[in-house]
């Protein structure tokens, strides 16, 4: 896990970005200012850095060395958008991500809710 989150902040470069364990096998990548297409190069770049590292997966069904799926939400910031609502469509993302066949990205669209 330790080579992973290794591989994670030497991609995210910018003083604004992080990248953090969000729950057991889970990574979050937070990447102020950056729309979809940003965002997908960073997953891009990201995919690279684990596959360079070739940490061998005997337990996988996918590769024999470990892989990732990524989930990529974006938005603009309203105020009927609580940061529940990236969570939730970064979740749907990486979700559409395994079910596409894993070791992939998948951007999910978020729909915002008209201000009044």
């Amino acid at each position: 896990m330790r080579l992973v989150a290794q591989a994670f902040h030497q991609t995210v470069k910018r003083s604004t970005d992080l990248a953090a364990r969000y729950g057991g096998e889970e990574f979050a990548v937070i990447l102020p200012n950056t729309d979809s297409e940003g965002a997908t190069q960073v997953a891009q770049e990201i995919h690279r850095a684990i596959q360079h590292l070739s940490i061998p997966h005997n337990a996988s069904d996918v590769k024999p060395y470990v892989t990732l799926s990524i989930g990529i939400a974006t938005l603009i910031p309203t105020s009927t958008i609580v940061p529940l609502d990236l969570i939730e469509a970064a979740d749907q993302a990486l979700y559409q991500a395994k079910a596409q066949g894993r070791n992939r990205s998948f951007v999910h669209k978020i729909s915002i809710p008209m201000e009044d």
